[in-house]
């Protein structure tokens, strides 16, 4: 009787970050004794508009995350369509290498997508046991949420949820549904993101236009807000303007002490977007387009555009300074 338990892998829940994906490869990147800072500073976000005028947050890499993986000394075996799931994953567990799997959690029992809805989800395979014919994974236990923890599937669940991932989205041949992750200390060469403060500012320079753009995008919504009348896509575009402006805070006080003035105008910002989904809830609950309610959410984006020229402003400033430019 076969068990195997990968050790060193604990649950990441401090931020849900980009997708589901990361929040199973963060835990990876910790069990290697590396951090995660680099991929967090790598990121800018910038205000769009959907095609019915509403908020959302495009991101933007300087680096291709697997550039940084590599040199944090990370490397991966990829497969687009794993043809014999089960016993691929058993051969790299047992090898000591963790294993991202791509599902659906429409065919997972016990959770509530279960038969009502299609989605992307990850999951980390940590270890098994073959006498009970069961993986053990670290998943959250709803979508895009951090609830992540250590639980237990049944192979035949893990199966169906990859097939049914395949037959529903049917990805193309350059994504890979499987993704098995080992460590090789020998190709570590961290130097380019030692100083977080200067790799940052040097990401970041190269978004500037990027991130002006949004803030128009933003004065767009500002002055087509009174012809919004979908409540509950306004609450749904707010959260998630909010949940990136907690990732920007967040990165931004890894380096705090040399931009404070960056991390206190980012901390103005989400107090504003905050106040923002505050009146936009109760719009929603009100059931009506309330004047009084739209005359506050109106105010709160003012001075939320003001607040990002200044931010952006600044941000121009250091960045300029740390590339040389004038």
């Amino acid at each position: 009787m076969t068990i195997k338990q990968i050790s060193g892998i604990h649950p990441y829940n401090e931020l849900f970050y980009r997708s589901c994906f990361f929040n199973c490869y963060f835990p990876i990147v910790k069990m290697y004794e590396q951090e995660v800072a680099p991929y967090l500073l790598n990121d800018q976000f910038a205000y769009g508009l959907s095609e019915d005028g509403y908020l959302h947050m495009d991101w933007m890499s300087a680096h291709d995350p697997e550039r940084i993986m590599n040199l944090q000394g990370i490397q991966v075996e990829k497969i687009t369509q794993c043809a014999n799931l089960i016993e691929q994953v058993k051969q790299d567990v047992m090898l000591n290498r963790p294993v991202i799997v791509w599902i659906d959690p429409y065919v997972q029992r016990g959770r509530k997508e279960y038969m009502t809805i299609h989605s992307r989800h990850s999951i980390l395979i940590t270890g098994f046991h073959e006498k009970q014919q069961t993986f053990n994974v670290l998943e959250n236990r709803h979508l895009d949420n951090l609830s992540y923890e250590h639980q237990v599937l049944p192979y035949r669940d893990v199966q169906k949820g990859y097939d049914t991932f395949h037959e529903y989205f049917q990805p193309n041949n350059q994504f890979h549904s499987y993704a098995a992750f080992h460590f090789d200390p020998a190709k570590v060469s961290t130097e380019r993101f030692a100083d977080k403060t200067a790799y940052f500012l040097r990401n970041m320079y190269e978004q500037l236009a990027a991130l002006g753009k949004g803030i128009t995008a933003l004065e767009t919504f500002y002055e087509q807000f009174p012809q919004v009348n979908d409540i509950e896509a306004l609450v749904t575009s707010f959260n998630q303007v909010i949940n990136t402006k907690k990732v920007e805070l967040y990165r931004l006080h890894l380096i705090k002490e040399e931009i404070p003035e960056l991390v206190s105008g980012m901390e103005r910002i989400l107090a504003e977007w905050e106040t923002a989904r505050h009146q936009a809830a109760k719009l929603l609950f009100s059931g009506d387009m309330s004047s009084r309610y739209q005359a506050k959410i109106k105010a709160s984006l003012e001075q939320i555009i003001h607040d990002e020229k200044n931010w952006l402003h600044e941000l121009t400033s250091k960045c300029k300074r740390e590339c040389g430019v004038s």
